[in-house]
């Protein structure tokens, strides 16, 4: 599960959620760049985190490139951060860290 949920990492939900919602289908190297973080991984931490229900992740090759795009799952796309943060406190009740 990794670390609680830090505050800063709050705005950066919001923002991953609003751009998949205005562009559909990005990859995580995008979305990193478009929420400021400094890093791909940042964007890997929270989809696999906090996002994980909500989102589905295909990984595509072209050309020996590989990318991971991310989508809103279908269903999810009015997706909020209450949303988001009541899963995520109802994950961690269920596996026993809260």
């Amino acid at each position: 599960m990794g670390s609680n949920l830090h505050k800063s990492t709050i705005p950066k939900i919001v923002a991953i959620l609003n751009l998949l919602k205005v562009n559909g289908e990005m990859h995580i190297r995008g979305l990193a760049k478009k929420i400021g973080a400094k890093s791909p991984f940042t964007v890997t931490h929270i989809l696999e985190n906090y996002l994980d229900f909500f989102v589905d992740i295909k990984e595509v090759e072209v050309y020996g490139f590989k990318a991971k795009l991310v989508r809103l799952k279908p269903g999810k796309e009015n997706t909020t951060i209450e949303d988001v943060l009541r899963y995520y406190w109802t994950k961690k009740r269920i596996k026993g860290n809260v």
